[in-house]
């Protein structure tokens, strides 16, 4: 994807040198405190599953995917900087975890979402999830 002012917006994998940034965007987007040991960890379970969405020269967005069985995934982690919001980040990162999760025959995906975090169950609606508990 190219954006307007030439930069060039895409998902990769996560890359060691994405650490520090990861961390600071979690903790800056979601309301509990990810260490960088805990985010590393999380890192190698999947690398797979652990998305960074580069735009121009910025991460931008990452999500972090596990696989919990041999048919099921779980979202664990989804933070898009504020300044890139409403651009559709989230749902890009989502529906490659998605695709990568279908190629490997994953019938399912979990994740969960604070009942008082209305946007996020509203983002998590729009993309087909579906509340199964509360």
């Amino acid at each position: 994807m190219q954006t307007g002012k030439g930069d060039i917006a895409f998902v990769r994998k996560f890359q060691d040198s994405d650490l520090d940034v990861v961390v600071n965007l979690a903790n800056s987007s979601l309301t509990e405190y990810y260490g960088i040991d805990l985010v590393y960890d999380l890192t190698r379970q999947w690398p797979d599953g652990f998305l960074v969405y580069q735009f121009g020269n910025r991460v931008a967005g990452f999500l972090a995917g596990s696989k919990y069985s041999s048919n099921e995934a779980r979202i664990l982690l989804l933070a898009v900087d504020r300044s890139f919001r409403r651009m559709g980040i989230g749902s890009t990162l989502v529906n490659d975890f998605t695709e990568i999760c279908t190629r490997l025959g994953m019938m399912s995906m979990h994740l969960e979402v604070r009942v008082d975090n209305i946007e996020g169950i509203n983002f998590y609606r729009q993309l087909k999830f579906v509340i199964i508990s509360t």
